[in-house]
């Protein structure tokens, strides 16, 4: 029977409604290399492709390609994509083969499918790359990888059946348990206890059944990290041979064969499932565990999943994020040993690797409030994305303890704010390993209009992992920016069939992410990284250059205006405001990031490009205080519309940006904060604890975009509390010599972060708060948020060595 390949699902447990849905296709991101006709794509980027995961041999007949949806950048909109390039690969005689290549594919109209015949070609399995897109090009998106496909074929064999095993209790004894460990067994688990954290172990099947790690506040200690859910087992050793039914995968199939011994704090798993046998023996200390692996495959194995150990995480507990070296090739989330796990509010582990040839993968799927990490041994990736398990035998020791950052800050730091830098210190580092890039948190959006944010932070930290500086993960981010990697307010959108920079709408986007350009290039880019990236790093100067469009050194939008009524999303960050046309954070901000980029491209020879910045930043320096102040209130407006009127609402962030870039004088900056400081007295401003709201005046509704217009003053952007964007008015205050005003402001967000109120779980809503201390956020943490480390480190912080 012909059927679309891509739809079947795969068996179901009998659980009634509460389906896996599982499926043989999947999407895969891989890191890879341009074929020969990619002639102007980076040397390394991800794209994403459709996989077929084939229990047995299928033929296939057709492609079906259409649009569908692309890179979601923006909340106003979501554009529909098309697929531009593409390779077909089949699995035959145990190779890849092209069966279809097609380096260039017209633009389907809406609702036609293109068809392309496959000639009946058998195979195991499928992988179809999106080699380039019409809107991104060659940094392809998930969604349209999911979204575009139909391959019409028909299965010759049939699904692997159900086969869940169990493993035999070889031995069982909790005596003697090492100082500081405790131990128990109950609900078919043996769970172990310490000071820091605690563990749990099904003796049935391998993996872990709980997680908890208590190292910031005991109050958390009960606290499952893990992801639980009937039926499903997203945690130890998973394999899932090319060709062939899964054995071990986290439903309906863990067809292993073996026994589970308990010794004390030492836990034993020795079992066979496929070509491969697994000895996994781990130990439980005060200190932490101990994995002893040993994996010995009788025959050399291709897997679209292999590891030695899985672990599910929960975000709505915490949104965990995955520190560390990327490993750029193969499918992403690749990272080398040792790595920081960090779990928000909870405390951070290290993973580290005393013996063996093992490296880690971090991946994402807040679809279903997850986060994954696995351990793989001796294991190769592949160009397509898979894994290669060779023949023999393969051992690693493998130890995971509680660590705590170590902050350089002065002994005189009040203790509160040395509290909260303890609590968010490996917190702020934000990364995706999966797509590259630090991100709004560990299982969100890639936000490159915070990479002004992360340089501030990362600079003063130093190395978070031996020969590896915070520092690094901004030069991840900034590749992926610079060759064109899309993002949150990133990438191309598109307006009448025709695609534009995104940041020609969310200006601060070009401007945020410069001054992070500026600022490495003055700190830690070397020659040879500047000559890798010098097309690109003129192409985005010279991109930011043309938003100026009436000559005064001030960019402008053409696209969103700013015009009350319109009901038009932002030019900044402020997103759900009509900031337009003239933004006054966006320029305040490039007018940093141009300081920050002329002395750096003099350092290497750029000095006639060097002194063209200095005139544009001499020349925006000399219009930005006209175009923005306002007589009426005696501090800066937030945007001047289109049709030349000022919007003011006491924005916070913009008027201390605006004087930390030097934009305004000292003794009229001095004014200006102090105005600020009054109004908030005189409006009730609540305690900063919970942060600082962007304005403090409530914004009229045709000045905010549609979704938020009918909302009092304190929900969300219009008001609400936020520790997000506020470094740039405690910054403001130390710039103008307003040292005890700052002091006693950036101690209360200090308590915030302290106490751990104003960040948590995906969806908890923590990251905003009403001015009656209701949640009103959405995410429940945002990077940005930790901004506010940057006063603290210059208030307070050593200088880190060289």
């Amino acid at each position: 029977m012909i059927q679309d390949l891509l739809a079947l699902n795969d068996l179901e447990p009998p659980m009634g409604d509460l389906f896996t849905n599982a499926r043989f296709a999947a999407g895969r991101a891989l890191w890879t290399t341009p074929l020969a006709e990619e002639v102007d794509a980076p040397d390394r980027r991800i794209i994403h492709s459709r996989v077929l995961r084939l229990h047995g041999r299928a033929k296939l007949h057709r492609l079906g390609v259409r649009k569908g949806p692309g890179y979601h950048k923006c909340g106003s909109r979501q554009d529909l994509d098309w697929v531009t390039a593409l390779r077909l690969l089949v699995f035959r005689e145990n190779r890849w083969t092209v069966a279809l290549h097609l380096p260039e594919v017209r633009q389907p109209a809406d609702g036609e499918t293109l068809w392309f015949e496959l000639g009946g070609v058998e195979t195991t399995a499928v992988s179809i790359e999106v080699r380039r897109s019409g809107i991104d090009d060659g940094w392809t998106p998930w969604n349209l990888a999911l979204s575009a496909f139909t391959l019409e074929g028909e299965l010759i064999d049939p699904r692997g059946p159900r086969r869940e095993n169990l493993l035999a209790l070889d031995a069982f004894s909790l005596a003697r348990q090492p100082k500081g460990v405790t131990a128990t067994l109950h609900d078919g688990q043996v769970r172990y206890r310490t000071r820091d954290f605690e563990v749990g172990f099904y003796l049935s099947r391998p993996g872990f059944t709980f997680f908890g790690l208590h190292t910031e506040d005991a109050a958390h200690a009960g606290t499952n990290l893990l992801v639980s859910e009937p039926a499903l087992f997203f945690q130890g050793p998973q394999l899932h041979e090319v060709g062939a039914a899964p054995v071990m995968i986290p439903a309906v199939r863990c067809d292993i064969d073996g026994t589970c011994r308990v010794q004390g704090n030492r836990i034993a798993y020795d079992f066979t499932t496929a070509a491969q046998r697994y000895r996994l023996i781990w130990t439980v200390t005060p200190r932490g565990l101990t994995l002893e692996a040993e994996r010995h495959g009788s025959r050399d194995s291709l897997a679209w999943l292999s590891s030695i150990w899985t672990i599910g995480l929960r975000n709505s507990a915490a949104p965990t994020a995955a520190l560390g070296r990327l490993c750029r090739e193969g499918e992403a989330g690749a990272l080398e040993l040792p790595l920081l796990l960090n779990f928000p509010r909870f405390g951070t582990l290290e993973i580290a690797a005393q013996t063996g040839d093992i490296f880690a993968r971090s991946d994402c799927f807040r679809s279903h409030d997850m986060n994954l990490l696995e351990l793989h041994l001796g294991e190769r990736r592949t160009r397509e994305g898979l894994y290669l398990l060779p023949k023999g035998k393969f051992k690693a020791t493998v130890t995971v303890r509680p660590v705590k950052p170590s902050p350089r800050l002065r002994a005189s730091v009040p203790a509160v704010v040395k509290r909260a830098v303890e609590r968010t210190f490996f917190t702020a580092l934000t990364l995706r390993a999966d797509t590259g890039t630090l991100s709004n948190n560990g299982a969100s959006m890639h936000c490159p209009i915070c990479l002004d944010t992360w340089s501030a932070v990362t600079e003063p930290m130093g190395e978070i992992l031996p020969d590896f500086r915070a520092t690094e993960l901004v030069r991840y981010s900034l590749e992926r920016w610079l060759t064109g990697g899309p993002g949150y307010a990133a990438g191309r959108l598109l307006q009448d069939g025709v695609s534009h920079d995104a940041a020609d709408e969310y200006l601060m986007t070009g401007t945020a992410a410069l001054r992070g350009l500026g600022d490495y290039l003055r700190r830690h880019a070397d020659a040879a990284w500047f000559k890798k990236y010098r097309t690109a790093i003129l192409r985005r100067i010279d991109d930011a250059r043309g938003r100026d469009l009436d000559g005064d050194g001030l960019i402008e939008s053409a696209y969103r205006t700013g015009v009350s009524g319109t009901g038009q999303w932002s030019t900044c960050w402020y997103d759900v405001i009509s900031f337009g046309w003239k933004d006054a954070l966006a320029n305040a901000i490039l007018y940093s990031a141009l300081q920050a980029l002329a002395p750096a491209l003099r350092t290497f020879g750029l000095a006639g490009k060097a002194r063209e910045l200095e005139t544009w930043a001499a020349t925006l320096h000399k219009n930005y205080r006209a175009a923005f102040w306002n007589d009426a209130t005696g501090w800066l407006a937030g945007w001047r519309c289109k049709e030349d009127r000022l919007h003011d609402y006491a924005f916070l962030a913009v008027n201390g940006a605006a004087v930390c870039a030097g934009l305004i004088d000292a003794p009229e900056a001095r004014a200006l904060l102090a105005r600020l400081l009054r109004e908030a007295e005189i409006v009730g401003l609540p305690d900063a604890a919970l942060g600082l709201p962007g304005n403090l005046r409530s914004i009229a509704d045709a000045d905010l975009a549609d979704i938020m217009q009918g909302y009092p003053l304190g929900y969300y952007q219009n008001g609400g509390r936020t520790h997000a964007q506020s470094r740039h008015f405690v910054m403001a205050l130390y710039h103008a010599g307003l040292t005890k005003e700052a002091d006693a402001l950036l101690e209360r967000l200090c308590v915030g972060f302290a106490d751990a109120r104003v960040f948590g779980g995906n969806q908890s809503g923590v990251d905003w708060r009403y001015w009656d201390d209701r949640p009103c956020g959405y995410e429940g943490l945002l990077t940005d948020q930790f901004g506010v480390l940057e006063a603290v480190f210059a208030r307070w912080g050593r200088k880190a060595p060289a």
